[in-house]
């Protein structure tokens, strides 16, 4: 039997099994002993014929066997009165670990079985004589029936396991055992009130000795008293963590437990002031604790408070919202990051812009730091509040900022204009528009579709040029650039040869507009001014893809080249004979020059097909341009060219007076 021992001690099954045979047959020895020789020594036998029986019971479960195990216990008389102190343990605990193994393969009604026969084997001894760790080992098995009772979920199971508590109850006291099992009991029975669980949680609370195992039991019990009542698990959470917990100064524990409270509390809805008794917790725990959380568990914290100032942002409960961060930006989470700490103010900003307080909104910015301050997001709600105001002069300087930021998205700028829109700002929606442009150099990426972006900024200045209370300062400049940089973009599109966003819808909306404009203020703005839109106009026109122009458009822009080469070369008379710098006034009268060359070309066409007073106009016009190559020639030294000119208007004369 010692060597039967040893071998299942180390597995070794295989030999175990010869050797319990080998046992056997001593055993049937024994029993073929006469009477007198068994009464000699009738306690040895017996015990050796118990411990025989433990041994082949251990095998068979060794072996995955039970029912053999099972088996051979009915068949014996097995008269648990006259095992020793010893063996009865010994037994009662092999039943015990059966039982175990049971429990883990959830084998409820095998798992009772087994230890129902360790407790009655047990009971059959005098408590005074066992020895060794029998007592605890009772308290464990009466431990573990009720739990399997409670898992059996069968009719009786509940009371069986109820009336093995109240046994518990007799020999332990309100040990933590005992009372966790009734912690089960009332979560398992739907009889026992929220009331009940949250008494025995208190009184474990108050007693239990604090361990890492203790303190997430108790949390995971609270998060069950959670499921019924909210309110009764946040009160046995301030018991846990002002009472037990803040003078253990165990930081992990606090960190929990607060987590817990918090998480707690975003989730209910049905306390009566949740802000009030979390800000009371904060403020107890700041007091009662000399250091922040940690990072980490702030981070949780503060998520868990994002998700309530989101939910009363969204529904513009902005108060509310302004009091969740407030919260969130608690001394006690100090290590949120700066990072964190500047998306919370921000959140501030727009609480306090959505109940329009501006002044409050400020305030929040002031109390910023340096870093925050200058962040485009930061700068973006000041603007808003700026607009607000009517303070133009923080608005440019927050556009200024947002600008200069070194991140190439202008999705903040595109946001500043809609404020701008919104607000009715003309100053600021140009302002904003001509930021985005020059944000891009003019350009931009690929979602956004640069001619609507160009056009739009065209009509605002447009619109502003009209105005005659207009703050736009050099207005006019502004749309030249516009232009200018529009014709630009449109002849790089068109080399790329890909997507395209100059459309022929497009050219021409450009196209008309700068010519419209050009003819409508050259009497009123200065030539250089004009002459950069005319040529922006010819430049688009340059554009238009000849193979799908139909005749009569093709007329149109030629009649507009036309009109557009007698306004340059007016334009350019004009800058030559004011230019005081005789090289650009030579380049000037170069210019007048081929121009004027050009419109020979293309005025034969028109002439032939043009009708009336049409017809007239376009003959003066032409007459005129070259009066203006006869005085550039002149300027120029070009003698040869004089008589060319002359010519010309002789010619022209004639013809003009015989149609």
């Amino acid at each position: 039997m010692r060597t039967s021992r040893c071998c299942l001690g180390y597995r070794q099954l295989s030999l175990a099994e010869i050797a319990v045979e080998r046992a056997a047959f001593y055993e049937e020895r024994l029993k073929d002993c006469g009477s007198t020789a068994l009464q000699e020594h009738s306690q040895l036998v017996s015990r050796l014929s118990n411990e025989y029986l433990s041994l082949r019971v251990t095998l068979a479960w060794r072996q995955d066997r039970l029912d053999l195990a099972k088996l051979m216990l009915n068949k014996v008389n097995f008269n648990t009165e006259s095992l020793e102190p010893s063996s009865a343990e010994e037994l009662a605990d092999l039943f015990f670990e059966i039982s175990e193994s049971h429990s883990k393969k959830t084998q409820w009604d095998e798992a009772v079985h087994w230890l129902e026969r360790a407790h009655n084997i047990l009971l059959g001894q005098s408590q005074d004589l066992l020895i060794g760790d029998a007592g605890e080992l009772r308290i464990s098995i009466l431990h573990r029936m009720a739990r399997a009772l409670l898992n059996l979920d069968s009719d009786g199971s509940q009371g069986k396991a109820w009336n093995i508590i109240r046994e518990l109850e007799l020999d332990c006291g309100d040990r933590l055992v005992v009372l966790l099992l009734k912690l089960d009991v009332f979560a398992a029975d739907a009889s026992h009130s929220a009331q009940d669980y949250c008494d025995i949680l208190h009184k474990i609370v108050r007693t239990i000795h604090l361990t890492d195992t203790n303190v997430r039991t108790m949390l995971h019990h609270v998060h069950k008293l959670r499921s019924r009542s909210p309110l009764m698990a946040h009160y046995v959470l301030l018991t846990l963590l002002t009472e037990r917990l803040i003078g253990a100064e165990e930081t992990k524990w606090i960190e929990k437990t607060l987590i817990t409270i918090i998480w707690n509390c975003t989730n209910s809805t049905n306390f009566l002031d949740v802000l009030t008794s979390l800000s009371e917790v904060l403020d107890a725990m700041a007091n009662g604790t000399a250091k922040a959380m940690s990072p980490t568990a702030t981070h949780a914290a503060q998520v868990l408070l994002w998700k309530r100032i989101e939910a009363s942002y969204n529904h513009q409960i902005y108060d509310t919202a302004e009091a969740w961060c407030r919260l969130a930006l608690h001394a006690l989470f100090s290590n949120s990051g700066g990072l964190n700490i500047a998306k919370l103010q921000r959140k501030l900003m727009l609480c306090a812009l959505g109940m329009s307080d501006q002044a409050k909104a400020q305030e929040v910015y002031s109390q910023m730091s340096p870093s925050n301050k200058k962040d485009p997001s930061t700068m973006y709600l000041l603007y808003k509040v700026a607009l607000r105001c009517r303070d133009s002069g923080l608005a440019a300087q927050c556009i200024g900022t947002i600008c200069t930021a070194s991140n190439k998205d202008a999705t903040l700028l595109y946001a500043c204009v809609l404020e701008a829109q919104q607000t009715g700002d003309h100053l600021q929606i140009v302002r904003s528009l001509q930021r985005v442009l020059e944000k891009y150099n003019y350009n931009a990426p690929n979602e956004i579709h640069l001619p609507a972006l160009l056009r739009c900024t065209a009509r605002v200045l447009i619109r502003e040029l009209e105005n005659p209370h207009s703050q736009v300062i050099d207005c006019v400049d502004e749309i030249c650039k516009l232009f200018e940089a529009a014709a630009a973009q449109a002849r790089t599109s068109r080399r790329s040869g890909m997507n395209d966003p100059f459309s022929l819808a497009e050219l021409d909306w450009f196209s008309r507009n700068s010519y419209n404009l050009s003819l409508k203020f050259c009497t009123s703005w200065s030539p250089k001014q004009t002459l950069r839109l005319v040529q922006s106009c010819l430049k688009f026109i340059g554009l238009y893809p000849a193979a799908i122009i139909d005749p009569s458009m093709t007329a149109d822009l030629s009649l507009r080249r036309l009109f557009c080469d007698f306004l340059c070369g007016s334009l350019l008379i004009v800058l030559a004979r004011g230019e005081e710098n005789l090289e650009y006034q030579l380049q000037h009268y170069t210019n007048v020059r081929k121009l004027t060359d050009d419109f020979r070309v293309d005025v034969k066409g028109q002439v032939n097909r043009l009708e009336g007073g049409a017809k007239i106009d376009l003959q003066r016009k032409h007459a005129s341009l070259l009066a203006f190559d006869y005085e550039a020639a002149a300027r120029l030294k070009a003698w040869d060219s004089l008589n060319k000119i002359i010519k010309a208007c002789e010619t022209g004369g004639r013809v003009w007076t015989h149609c």
